[in-house]
């Protein structure tokens, strides 16, 4: 699939949905968000094992679930990270559209990953859309650039599109049907990459018409069991989220779906 590169995706190890990637190939690494401190032991491992160092990390969005585990590895500092590559609405629009319940958890770690980073000195990339970052051999183009869109923090994630020596796979972190239009009028090609990570954990994301757009032959869920089945306790697709309604997109576009339920899972 990625020609001699791979794609490490890393499972839930607690209850709740999360997002974590690392690719690699050649001596090249980078990473796309990186779930919470239940997750950061695999990630850090994973990373030991690739040789230890992160030449770019990049982050769709602000929220924990996924730059928690980032946080938690910048504090023990085993892995050298060279840039970091973001952009997040102010503190202040976070602090005031955020529910209550994920606030005291969202602003701890927003905070952490900014002072983290400013202590450490690690070098800041901040997206610019349209403009290509070059990592090695990796190419990574920002379909978006993270500004607020109303009042949906899901809407200003950073949709990035990271070419490997084979297939390209499209990120998308939480961004949701809010903030769809203008990425497809504003980069109808790009957008149409082989590989795609459904948004937000592929439920409540964005629409059919985009995936159509799209047009991906593999799609990769950050989904755990409850939630692939929309079943919060009363049974399949008995719960208020939308993720087997777009199971069924997926599957008239005919692609082959990567749910990953334990471990660390590669691709190649």
């Amino acid at each position: 699939m990625f020609n001699g590169d791979k794609l490490y995706m890393y499972s839930a190890r607690g209850d709740i949905q999360v997002m974590g990637f690392t690719v690699a190939g050649d001596g090249d690494v980078i990473c796309i968000d990186s779930a919470t401190a239940c997750e950061a032991d695999a990630i850090e491992s994973t990373i030991m094992d690739l040789g230890g160092k992160v030449d770019c990390w990049f982050f769709t969005h602000s929220h924990y679930d996924h730059i928690e585990g980032f946080v938690d590895i910048l504090r023990r500092g085993k892995v050298q990270i060279d840039s970091v590559c973001y952009a997040f609405p102010s503190l202040e629009y976070f602090k005031r559209i955020e529910p209550d319940d994920r606030i005291v958890r969202g602003v701890m770690n927003y905070v952490a990953l900014e002072e983290g980073i400013k202590a450490s000195g690690i070098k800041v990339i901040v997206p610019q859309k349209g403009v290509p970052v070059r990592v090695g051999h990796f190419t990574v183009l920002p379909l978006s650039d993270g500004s607020a869109v109303n009042d949906r923090l899901n809407a200003t994630s950073v949709v990035y599109r990271v070419d490997t020596r084979g297939d390209s796979i499209l990120f998308l972190g939480d961004m949701d049907w809010s903030a769809e239009d203008k990425i497809l009028q504003e980069f109808p090609v790009q957008i149409r990459c082989p590989v795609v990570q459904m948004a937000h954990h592929g439920q409540d994301g964005v629409t059919e018409k985009f995936y159509r757009a799209v047009q991906p032959k593999v799609a990769l869920w950050c989904t755990p069991e409850w939630l692939w089945n929309n079943d919060i306790g009363g049974g399949f697709n008995t719960g208020p989220l939308k993720t087997v309604e777009t199971r069924g997109w997926m599957e008239k576009l005919g692609t082959k779906n990567y749910r990953f339920l334990q471990g660390i899972n590669v691709l190649e």
